[in-house]
């Protein structure tokens, strides 16, 4: 593509500089305007930089959630994404070390941080599913804290269904889960790179984004750009088409929250070129995969986030 991302740290690209490298890379001007009230309204807690936990980051996490809370916030995180169960490890479990987890609630609330809580479903039992997400949503800490939010990882795991079966337990799983959590619970989806899809068809036939869109408040797309493309103009190009793309399927006002590639396999530049998609996008938040993978340049230029 040839665009150089020679960008300014803090503020980006001035409009006319973003439109020609819109263009450039071959980006609709109108999928891309930033994002208005309306849809970063919408988007509740899952605004901003983010960082992710999972029930695998390890002990080293688990154990000291104070520690690992105060770092995330001076490096200007503003919502942890908190894994509470798994289908896994352990099986019965309805939430992965709920002391713990209560422990990371009342750590990020006292310093004026958001946490939403995920979880990855096979999408073969949603009795069993739906239970595993409204015990994190129904949670409650000795005072009476709560996750702000709650995100359904929608992608399929090892024992997922193929076809029609897997598109119609998602939809009857969301939909007990939106009655179940309130309409004014904030609810996420997250779900796989359009793009990735597009380049890996067999990965899930006919993804059902009307499903998402009916559901759910904010969608956050597994972007990931660095299991497919390489240097700051690609990534910034990678990102900036799943963008696009949720935009026109789902409607220009859909509050998107932009996971990015692993940060243990991203350049400082990459990382840069990711942040600034999301910055010229408009989008409501942004992220990239995980917590305990983030370098010091990582957090630099999460940093520069808008929002």
């Amino acid at each position: 593509m040839g665009v150089r991302l020679g960008m300014r740290a803090g503020r980006g690209l001035r409009a006319g500089r973003a439109a020609a490298m819109l263009l450039a890379l071959g980006v609709a001007l109108t999928a891309v305007s930033p994002t208005t009230p309306a849809s970063a309204a919408g988007a509740g807690p899952f605004t901003g930089a983010g960082a992710w936990v999972s029930i695998f980051s390890g002990a080293a996490v688990w154990d000291h959630p104070a520690t690992h809370v105060a770092r995330m916030q001076r490096a200007g995180v503003r919502t942890l994404y908190l894994q509470t169960s798994s289908s896994a490890s352990p099986v019965r479990t309805q939430v992965f070390r709920r002391t713990q987890v209560a422990r990371f609630l009342v750590a990020a609330h006292a310093r004026g941080m958001r946490v939403v809580a995920w979880y990855l479903p096979p999408l073969r039992h949603t009795d069993r599913e739906l239970s595993r997400a409204m015990a994190a949503i129904r949670l409650r800490t000795a005072g009476g804290q709560r996750f702000d939010g709650f995100a359904l990882d929608i992608e399929p795991s090892g024992s997922t269904p193929a076809g029609a079966r897997r598109n119609a337990n998602l939809a009857q799983l969301s939909r007990r889960l939106r009655a179940s959590a309130g309409r004014s619970y904030p609810l996420g989806a997250i779900i796989p790179s359009a793009v990735g899809l597009s380049l890996s068809p067999r990965f899930w036939p006919a993804f059902p984004y009307e499903t998402v869109g009916r559901y759910y408040d904010v969608v956050l797309p597994m972007s990931y750009s660095t299991s497919r493309v390489s240097g700051a103009t690609a990534t910034y190009d990678y990102t900036m088409r799943n963008i696009v793309f949720l935009r026109e399927r789902l409607g220009p006002l859909v509050a998107v929250h932009v996971i990015g590639g692993d940060a243990g396999r991203s350049s400082r530049l990459e990382t840069r070129g990711f942040v600034q998609a999301c910055n010229d996008a408009g989008v409501a938040g942004a992220s990239m995969w995980h917590y305990t993978a983030y370098g010091v340049e990582d957090w630099q230029e999460m940093n520069l986030l808008h929002g």
